[in-house]
């Protein structure tokens, strides 16, 4: 077969059999010089020697075709994933909770706990002085952080929901009712600035943070175009919200933290306590899910807790509710962009001036707008660009890491310009987005391009689609392309551990890397298999903390996924450097008579990875993705009905894993396109705080007919066993949706009487209700025929 891999069928089918047994024959294969290598057996028993290697290895082909591979913690035995709430009761155990501001601006006069500590089972309220150290739970003197940020509010509240108090009882329920009790004083109380586009203008809320300068200006121009476009926030809907335990220890405090980045708890627990950051172990098995509100915004719930046990001298654990995540923490950043472009009669850019303002909230700290400047042209000529990024504030939650920080967005803005070129013009949005395509990405891009037209049947779908909108009034279809060049930033600082026991040769492996469902554990025994040449089931991956991973960088911006691939490829090394002596005396052993004998010369079975943040594996990724949608204009109701998406994702080391990944992030995407939206009152207060107002994506709004397809014959480096960023590109690749509602909308207008040149502005999701209202539907045309 040519595909990569399986096609996601019709939504309906329900044989889900194909995420355990991909073809072998359809995953991709690496260049040829990499291809020249011998291959690894297909078999978890291999032909050459126990503890030998083989160079540029291709981890797809060791993959069995068995479920374990997905959970590699040994025994099948093992059937239920256990997360931080799942930890059993302590003795003595209290719960704590966040009570929240009632204003978005002013300062604090006095705050009564009286009606919430009068509740049977409440017993203790704490507030900002009685932190006894620094009163802040990021640190200003980390990577990508430049500020800090209270854990509670001490004098002056700067958003609606700040947390003000900590709350503490008997029980989970009593704590979070008791915390809606606490009333506070305000004085100086202010209407809040919470619409990024308000700050355009304001230079007391804007800085700017780059400018980029083209490099040449074409003279062909034929039409000016100008636009301004703007997105909001996304709420991180993970499946475990943010949760910390925590209980005295000999040594000071242990805490079990579902978080992205331990090294950031440990650190904020210690400064806020004044404890020495030996005095605090932070334990993470796995996160259910963080999208990025757990790399620093679970340090304040941990700080709350740790300050409990601290005061209390009792075990205290924090699950924070939905709705005080939802009102309290910050979420996807807000953005705007403001752009002129003058074009030729064929579409292609003779100069853009382009500015994007992303709104931090009420300060500037996470530097996210640092991780988009690089994605501002997506894969567009980078050469006729001016940019220029600002920083915004307003008067709202700080606004944090969320999926693809800073790059969801400027991807966006660019493919925005793309599409309104294309519609003033009155040309094809696909021509125009090949004619403007930068020759650094050009040879790569056109390649998937044309891959996704033949596996599409682009031509032909286009032309139905157009008939189809000419013979339906009420109901119209949308087909569109994306493009995407992400290129990912930076380095990590991992420490991998590799024990191997004398009794039977099993292996455990620590690092430093969160697992949060993209499957790093996954791929790290994968190396480790192949490396040691020993079956998955020899190999284990236990929890983190900070004893055995101190210092380790936060985890996120899919990068490391590859450090740890590197981490684990450094510590096997290292270990069969050792062995090798005790191998070439012996007769060809097996792994378990290796080990012993090693053990028996007093050899070392404890080796150890580094990986370091000026190590970059800077690849860059591409993806074309062609979705096709049907919007009711009755109703504003509305469907995907394929998508086909191409992503480059070098040489999959877990291809099974991987196009999960390209699922979830995409789905995250729609959601983000098509119904999470976020409403505030005036007030700053707000109002989409559940699940019963903000909506997420559900099972009737995945695509109908789904195809994923990897780039045939990537191959990035050997270091990274060939492999590319996976788990935030393919968000990005979600604006196809938006631009498919937007070209179904059109033709709804156009039927009105508004030409499709007219490019009409929409701010946020293409909910039901606005697809609804910017169909424009006349009320004359509500007739029988």
């Amino acid at each position: 077969m040519e595909d990569l891999i399986r096609c996601l069928k019709s939504r309906t089918k329900k044989d889900s059999k194909w995420r355990r047994k991909p073809y072998l024959s359809e995953l991709p294969k690496p260049p040829v010089s990499a291809r020249a290598a011998p291959q690894p057996p297909t078999s978890t028993q291999s032909q050459r020697p126990a503890g030998t290697r083989e160079a540029a290895p291709q981890l797809t082909k060791v993959t069995p075709n068995d479920p374990t591979v997905l959970y590699p913690q040994g025994s099948r035995v093992l059937t239920m994933a256990f997360y931080t709430e799942d930890l059993p009761h302590l003795p003595d155990e209290v719960y704590c909770a966040l009570a929240l501001s009632t204003v978005a601006l002013g300062d604090i006069v006095s705050i009564d706990a009286s009606k919430a500590l009068a509740l049977p089972g409440v017993i203790a309220f704490y507030k900002a002085e009685d932190i006894p150290g620094i009163n802040s739970f990021t640190p200003p003197d980390s990577f990508l952080y430049s500020a800090n940020e209270e854990v509670l509010a001490s004098g002056t509240v700067k958003y609606f929901n700040q947390p003000i108090g900590i709350v503490v009882a008997e029980s989970r329920y009593l704590a979070d009712k008791a915390a809606k009790l606490v009333e506070a004083t305000y004085s100086n109380v202010k209407e809040p600035v919470i619409d990024v586009k308000k700050t355009v203008d304001d230079k007391d809320r804007t800085t700017q943070f780059e400018n980029i300068e083209a490099t040449e200006t074409g003279s062909d121009v034929e039409k000016v175009v100008k636009g301004f476009n703007t997105v909001y926030g996304q709420y991180h809907y993970t499946m475990e919200t943010l949760t910390t335990v925590v209980k005295p220890s000999d040594d000071g405090l242990a805490v079990y933290c579902s978080t992205q980045w331990m090294e950031g708890v440990q650190l904020m627990i210690s400064r806020a306590l004044k404890l020495q950051q030996n005095q605090v172990d932070v334990h993470t098995r796995r996160v259910g899910g963080g999208y990025g509100i757990k790399l620093s915004r679970s340090s304040q719930g941990a700080i709350a807790a740790a300050l409990v046990v601290q005061k209390l001298n009792r075990p205290c654990r924090f699950i924070q509710s939905l709705t005080t995540n939802t009102k309290a923490l910050g979420k996807r950043l807000p953005c705007c962009s403001d752009f002129e472009a003058g074009v030729s009669s064929t579409g292609v850019i003779q100069y853009v001036n382009y500015k994007v303002f992303e709104d931090n909230g009420y300060k500037t700290n996470e530097q996210f707008t640092l991780l988009g400047g690089g994605q501002f042209n997506n894969a567009y000529n980078r050469a006729r660009w001016n940019y220029t990024s600002f920083d915004s504030i307003t008067d709202t939650a700080k606004n944090t890491w969320a999926r693809a920080p800073g790059t969801l967005e400027h991807v966006a803005m660019s493919e925005f310009i793309m599409e309104q070129i294309a519609y003033e013009m009155n040309l094809d949005p696909l021509d125009v987005r090949m004619a403007n395509l930068d020759t650094q990405y050009s040879k790569d891009m056109k390649e998937m391009i044309d891959y996704v037209i033949i596996k599409s049947d682009y031509p032909k779908r286009r032309k139905a689609v157009n008939k189809f909108n000419t013979e339906n009034r009420w109901k119209k279809r949308g087909l569109r392309f994306a493009f995407l060049r992400w290129t990912p930033i930076g380095g990590v600082n991992f420490y991998i551990n590799l024990s191997v026991y004398r009794g039977d040769g099993s292996v455990v492996i620590t690092h430093g890397a969160i697992e949060m469902g993209q499957g790093i554990n996954t791929k790290a025994v994968q190396v480790a298999a192949y490396m040691l040449n020993i079956p998955i089931e020899k190999i284990i991956v236990k929890e983190n903390n900070t004893v055995i991973a101190p210092n380790c960088s936060l985890s996120g911006g899919s990068i490391m996924n590859q450090n740890v691939i590197v981490g684990v490829q450094r510590a096997c090394q290292q270990l069969l450097d050792r062995l090798k002596p005790v191998r070439d005396a012996m007769d060809n052993p097996t792994w378990e008579d290796l080990i012993t004998k090693a053990y028996n010369d007093n050899v070392d079975l404890q080796a150890h990875g580094f990986t370091r943040t000026d190590e970059e594996y800077p690849f860059d990724i591409y993806g074309v993705t062609l979705a096709e949608v049907e919007v009711d204009i009755l109703t504003g109701q509305s469907q995907i009905l394929r998508i086909d998406l191409c992503e480059d994702v070098g040489q999959s080391v877990s291809p099974e894993v991987d196009i999960g990944q390209v699922e979830g992030a995409f789905m995250m995407g729609v959601g983000y396109w098509t119904c999470e939206n976020l409403v505030y009152a005036p007030t700053g207060e707000l109002l989409t705080d559940r699940s019963w107002n903000y909506h997420v994506p559900l099972a009737r709004d995945i695509p109908q007919d789904w195809r994923v397809y990897f780039r045939k014959n990537s191959y990035s480096n050997d270091a990274v066993f060939g492999s590319k960023c996976i788990g935030e590109p393919p968000i990005c690749m979600a604006v196809v949706v938006a631009l498919a509602m937007r070209e179904a909308i059109t033709a709804a207008r156009l039927d009105s009487g508004i030409p499709k040149t007219k490019w009409y502005p929409e701010d946020g999701p293409y909910t039901v209700e606005r697809n609804y209202l910017l169909s424009s539907t006349n009320t004359a045309d509500f007739k029988f025929n």
